[in-house]
Order: C-alpha cells, then sequence, then structure tokens
C-alpha cells in the first residue's frame, strides 16, 4: 500500500513541475513577442530627404539605419549628415557615433562624439562645433544644445553650455560658462 501511495504522490509531483515549466516558457515567449523590432532597416545606404517645398531637407550616408514600429522615428548607427547651408551652395557636415531621427524629420539629435563642420568663410576660415550631443532642426536651420559645446574657428576656440546656432545666418550663440581663446589671423 505504501508504494502505491508514494508512486502517486510522486506522479503528482512531476505533473505539477511540468505544468509550473510549461507556463515559464509561455511567459519567455510572450516577453519575446513583446520586444520592439524595427519596422524595416537598412545597411550601408545613402538618402536624399527633401521638405514640402521640394528642396533637399539633408542628405546622409549610414552603415545601418533602423525604424521604430510605433513612433515613427528612426536610429541611425554612424551617420554622416550634409545639410543645405547658405545660397552659394555651401554646405554644412555632421557626423557622430549615433543619431535619432523624428518623424517627419523635423528634430535631428546627434549623440556621441559630435561634430557639426560648417562652410567655409569668406576669409577661408572653417568653423566646427563638437559635442557629446547636438540636436538639429533642418527646416528652420538650427543647431541647439543644452550640453557643453566647443567652437573652432580658424585657430580661435569657444567653449561654453548650451548652444544656438543659426545655420543661414552663420551665427552661433554660447549660453553659458563660456571661455574664449582668441587667436588673430
Amino acid at each position: 500500500m505504501n508504494y502505491r501511495k508514494a508512486t502517486l504522490a510522486m506522479s503528482i509531483a512531476v505533473a505539477a513541475l511540468a505544468m509550473v515549466v510549461w507556463d515559464m516558457r509561455g511567459d519567455r515567449d510572450q516577453q519575446a513577442e513583446k520586444t520592439a523590432r524595427s519596422d524595416y532597416r537598412l545597411q550601408d545606404f545613402s538618402m536624399h530627404a527633401f521638405n514640402e517645398d521640394g528642396r533637399t531637407a539633408f542628405s546622409l550616408r549610414s552603415p545601418l539605419l533602423e525604424r521604430d514600429p510605433d513612433g515613427k522615428s528612426l536610429t541611425i548607427a554612424q551617420p554622416v549628415f550634409v545639410f543645405p547651408g547658405d545660397e552659394a551652395g555651401q554646405n554644412w557636415g555632421a557626423v557622430a557615433d549615433s543619431a535619432w531621427v523624428s518623424d517627419r524629420a523635423r528634430e535631428i539629435r546627434l549623440q556621441d562624439n559630435v561634430r557639426v563642420t560648417g562652410p567655409v568663410s569668406p576669409k577661408g576660415l572653417k568653423t566646427e562645433f563638437s559635442a557629446a550631443e547636438l540636436s538639429v532642426f533642418p527646416k528652420e536651420n538650427r543647431l541647439h544644445s543644452n550640453g557643453v559645446v566647443t567652437v573652432n574657428h580658424g585657430r580661435s576656440i569657444l567653449s561654453g553650455t548650451g548652444l544656438e546656432a543659426d545655420m543661414k545666418q552663420r551665427r552661433v550663440r554660447l549660453l553659458a560658462k563660456v571661455t574664449a581663446r582668441y587667436a588673430p589671423e
């Protein structure tokens, strides 16, 4: 009689354990389904984005672009952007380790090791911005950052916290904690 009770108890324990394992496997499958997958991916590509009036908003080259299916935003690895400049056709360039582009490309957030290069000035000087993060607003031809930004123009160096820049007018405003090293040509 004890043999039958032990066998019955063992069978119930094995069945309960099997149910627990089966239930845990189902949770893992549901979690895998919940993780966000990109809507589409582009690898080793170049593209031209246009604004509403048909003019180029920006050009882009990158090894990887992924689109978020919910927010319709883009995540880009190692982007190389070109933004239109002035009427003379002098463009702005931007590179970073990564970028995030909002829906309809209203904002482009450049992240990690950001370097933006402006057009060459009439005196032949190049302006370069470097920062950890910087946002570009293509429709408004504007740059913005809340972090530390360094601006090199020729041999002169400006550094400060916060940046507002007009890419069309070539006007730069550092907002706080500004230091400068001016080296005349």
